[in-house]
C-alpha cells in the first residue's frame, strides 16, 4: 500500500497539542506562535503535570521546553516513552543548539525530535505538520492492518464452518447415493422413496448452508451492499413460508402464517427473505415433531417488527449469553440431532443491521424461543 503524504489534508482543529514549559513568558510565546492555527492546546508549567495530562487527554503531539540544566525534560521524555499509553505520542523537544548530551539520553526512544531554538512560527508549524503527516499515515496503516486481520479472521471462521458443517450433510448424501446406485434393484419401492426423501432433505440442508456461507462471507468482506426500497413484506413472507412448509411437514411441524393484511417495509427484500428463511429454519430445527411455529408482524413507531415463535426445546440461559455476538463457535443440536453453527443467526444479524434494523429474542429452556427483527417502514428512518 502506497500513502501519498503530500495529498493528505491536515485539519489542525482535529488535533490536540500539549505544551510544556517552566517559563510563563516562553509558554505564552509558544501559544502566540500557534495562535490562529486552530489547534486545541493544553498548556502546563509543571513537569510533573505533563505525564498525568498525557495519560488523561492523550494529545496528538507534545512540545517540551524545560530548563535543561535541571534535567526535567529528559525525565519527562523517559516517563512518556516508557508508558504503554503514551509511548506512541510524538514529542518535539525544543532545546538550545549543540546539546548533544541530552539527545544521547533519549536517543533510544522512537518519536522524539530535537528542535533547536529560537524557532520561527513557519518552522514550528512545518515541524508540527510533518509529525501529523507521519501520525496520520501510521493510523491509516493501522486501520488497513485491522481490516486485513478482520478479513483473515473471517476466512478462518469460514473454513472452520465448512470443515465441520458441510462434512456431515455431504457425507450422508454420498452414502445415500451409493446405496441407491448399488442396491436400487433390490430395495423395495417404499425404501427407495424414503432414501430419496432423505436425499432431498440432506441436499436442501447442504445448499442452505452453502448459500449462507457465501452471503455471510460477502457481507463481512464488504462485497454485499443492501438495495433498500419499499416492498410488501406480506408477499415476501408468503414466498418464504411456502418453501419452508415442505421442510416443516417432513418433521411433522405446522407453520401458521398470521400476517393477514398488507405490511410494507423499507429494506433489501432479498436480505429480509434470507433473514426470515433462516429464522424459520432454526425454529424447525429446534421444534419437536408435532409442534407448531407462528409467524406474525406488527407496525409500531415507524418500524415493521416480524415475530417467529416456536414451542421447541428453547435455549439455555448459558447459551443465551453471547448468542448474537460475532463468531461461529456456537455449536448446537436440534431436536433430531441436527447440527447448527450459528452462522444463520450471524447472517440474520448482519442483514438486519445493514438495513437499519434490530434483531433480538426471548427464550425459555423447554418452552420455546421467539425471535424478533425490525426494519423501517419508510426511507427517512
Amino acid at each position: 500500500m502506497v500513502i501519498n503524504l503530500w495529498r493528505m489534508h491536515i485539519d489542525h482543529s482535529e488535533y490536540t497539542i500539549l505544551l510544556a514549559d517552566d517559563s510563563i513568558s516562553n509558554l505564552e510565546k509558544m501559544k502566540s506562535l500557534l495562535a490562529g492555527e486552530n489547534f486545541k492546546l493544553l498548556p502546563t508549567l509543571e513537569a510533573d503535570e505533563v505525564f498525568l495530562l498525557a495519560k488523561l487527554r492523550l494529545p496528538d503531539i507534545i512540545i517540551i521546553r524545560f530548563a535543561l540544566e535541571e534535567g526535567k525534560g529528559v525525565t519527562v521524555v523517559r516517563q512518556l516513552k516508557q508508558n504503554p499509553l503514551t509511548k506512541q505520542i510524538p514529542i518535539l523537544y525544543m532545546t538550545i543548539p549543540n546539546r548533544y548530551e541530552d539527545f544521547r539520553k533519549v536517543a533510544d526512544y522512537e518519536g522524539v525530535e530535537f528542535v533547536s531554538r529560537p524557532l520561527s512560527k513557519r518552522e514550528l508549524i512545518l515541524r508540527i505538520n510533518n509529525q501529523l503527516l507521519l501520525l496520520e499515515s501510521q493510523r491509516i496503516i493501522e486501520r488497513q492492518n485491522e481490516r486485513i486481520q478482520s478479513v483473515s479472521r473471517s476466512k478462518d471462521k469460514l473454513y472452520s464452518v465448512i470443515a465441520h458443517d458441510l462434512r456431515a450433510p455431504i457425507g450422508t448424501l454420498k452414502m445415500i447415493l451409493e446405496a441407491l446406485d448399488h442396491q436400487k434393484e433390490k430395495i423395495p419401492d417404499d425404501n427407495i422413496k424414503n432414501l430419496i426423501k432423505m436425499l432431498q432433505e440432506t441436499t436442501d440442508e447442504a445448499f442452505l448452508l452453502l448459500e449462507n456461507l457465501l452471503l455471510w462471507s460477502n457481507s463481512r468482506n464488504g462485497l454485499l451492499q443492501p438495495y433498500r426500497q419499499a416492498f410488501s413484506f406480506t408477499e415476501a413472507a408468503k414466498e418464504v413460508i411456502v418453501l419452508q412448509e415442505n421442510i416443516a411437514e417432513a418433521k411433522g411441524i405446522k407453520i401458521y402464517n398470521h400476517i393477514d393484511r398488507p405490511f410494507t417495509g423499507y429494506a433489501d427484500v432479498n436480505m429480509m427473505k434470507t433473514v426470515l428463511r433462516n429464522l424459520l429454519s432454526n425454529a424447525i430445527k429446534f421444534s419437536y415433531t408435532g409442534g407448531r411455529i407462528d409467524v406474525d408482524c406488527r407496525e409500531e413507531n415507524g418500524f415493521l417488527t416480524v415475530i417467529v415463535k416456536d414451542r421447541g426445546q428453547g435455549i439455555s440461559e448459558e447459551h443465551q449469553q453471547g448468542l448474537l455476538d460475532d463468531g461461529l463457535h456456537f455449536i448446537s443440536y436440534g431436536t433430531q440431532k441436527e447440527k447448527g453453527s450459528g452462522l444463520g443467526l450471524q447472517l440474520c444479524k448482519d442483514f438486519v443491521r445493514m438495513n437499519h434494523g434490530k434483531l433480538w429474542f426471548e427464550s425459555k429452556e423447554g418452552k420455546g424461543t421467539t425471535f424478533y427483527f425490525s426494519v423501517p417502514v419508510e426511507e427517512s428512518l
